[in-house]
């Protein structure tokens, strides 16, 4: 009896490819019963996320039930089996087992030790347990990695420090507000990245946000998307006052907002804090502002500077990682090994 995973990810096959093998959610289980009613491994499991896509096995027969299963992908995918051989990966314990655990982990990831994987992992291993196409070696090897996943987040600094562009903003503005109940902000364009910067901030206790956009329609667009109030683009200087957060990130090609400018805000606001945040390019708020008292000015390159910094101390943590990693494999596969010992004798 033997675990094995075939799969590709974004480190083996191009988006094209990783797209025609993605299993959306709805079609996960009829899979799982095709692979159970054509009898392809003992036991089975379908991770696919926008990444990966992934199949866990366990069987006795490793020659049959290899070639089986990459037909079943190249079959649900229509991309001729020589084709997909060479970008497939095809592991056996206990690089398998070892595999996962860094899968779940996030090590694995196009961002080194991010979270959303770990609930993936699980949500595939629930998926499968609830169609009863897991057994005792999946069971217990899938548990192990939520477990793995856990215990590399308290005994290392893998997930610590921010490494996207809108997570560094709403964490720099909880250092300068404490935390983000009841702060008020205002954002001046529709972009991607401010739109997500402002449904996280709400989602920490923002207040609704207050919308403004030379596009009044769009600003209306956004601001119903996000529980916030759209404000003509005129209008958005009587607001300031109650502002606690300026996000820029317009199309304009020129500086809308000058030092004199928010000089003249910070009287009126008895010099309250301002903390702004430039996301256009080319940029919106003019960089001398930043020499204001109690205003706190970043743009773009600041936060792309801060992600990359941190996107390096990730990685420094990963010889620490993969020695757990390593560890928790041979934990799991002596238990595997012991308690399918006379199976194993009988192949052997």
């Amino acid at each position: 009896m033997e675990i094995f995973v075939l799969g590709l990810n974004h480190k083996t096959a191009p988006l094209e490819l990783r797209e025609k093998l993605s299993i959306p959610n709805h079609k996960t289980q009829e899979l799982l019963r095709v692979l159970g009613e054509r009898r392809i491994f003992d036991e089975r499991l379908l991770l696919s996320t926008c990444n990966r896509t992934e199949l866990y096995g366990v069987d006795g027969d490793a020659g049959q039930a290899v070639l089986e299963a990459k037909k079943f992908l190249s079959e649900y995918s229509r991309v001729d089996l020589e084709t997909l051989e060479e970008k497939l990966y095809i592991l056996r314990q206990p690089d398998s087992v070892e595999h996962l655990f860094s899968v779940a982990s996030g090590l694995d990831s196009m961002v080194i030790g991010e979270t959303e994987i770990t609930g993936q992992v699980k949500d595939a291993y629930l998926e499968a347990h609830k169609n009863q196409q897991t057994g005792k070696v999946l069971n217990a090897l899938f548990q192990r990695s939520l477990r793995v996943a856990k215990t590399l987040r308290s005994q290392t600094e893998i997930g610590a420090r921010k490494v996207s562009v809108a997570s560094i903003a709403v964490d720099l503005a909880e250092k300068i507000f404490g935390n983000l109940k009841g702060v008020r902000v205002m954002v001046i364009g529709t972009g991607e990245v401010s739109t997500l910067v402002t449904k996280t901030m709400t989602a920490k206790g923002a207040l609704p946000l207050i919308v403004s956009s030379r596009h009044y329609e769009r600003a209306a667009e956004l601001a119903s998307r996000i529980n916030g109030e759209a404000i003509p683009y005129d209008e958005y200087e009587s607001r300031i006052e109650g502002v606690d957060i300026l996000i820029a990130s317009t199309l304009a090609a020129r500086v809308l907002i000058h030092e004199p400018q928010v000089r003249g805000w910070m009287r009126r606001r008895h010099e309250r804090p301002l903390f702004m945040i430039d996301l256009a390019v080319p940029r919106n708020i003019e960089t001398a502002v930043e020499k204001l008292d109690n205003v706190y000015l970043y743009n773009i390159d600041d936060l792309s500077e801060i992600a990359e910094k941190n996107r390096a101390f990730r990685k420094s943590q990963l010889e620490d990682c993969f020695r757990l990693v390593k560890t928790q494999t041979r934990y799991f596969m002596d238990w595997f090994l012991k308690e399918f010992d006379a199976q194993c004798r009988e192949r052997s």
